[in-house]
């Protein structure tokens, strides 16, 4: 059963930052549901080109100011 993992990146430095949401990419293409939070726009601007390498299927909002939420998951139709 896949498990939920959520990666809160607020406040983690570069280059430690995307790593860790290198490491979530990984983790979605695991089969995992990933929820991954960041105030880093470079990281809302790698995730989705890095997920759509993986056939990931994600959905991202921004929840509050310079804050934004990116949920991954396995693309159920691959």
């Amino acid at each position: 059963m896949p498990e939920l993992i959520e990666v809160d990146l607020r406040g983690v430095p570069m280059p430690l930052h995307l790593q860790r949401a290198t490491q979530a990419v990984a983790s979605a293409s695991e089969g995992n549901e990933v929820v991954l939070t960041t105030d880093q726009e470079v990281v809302i601007k790698y995730v989705p080109s890095a997920a759509a390498k993986e056939g990931l299927k994600m959905r991202m909002s921004m929840p509050d100011e310079d804050v934004w939420r990116i949920k991954l998951s396995r693309d159920s139709n691959k």
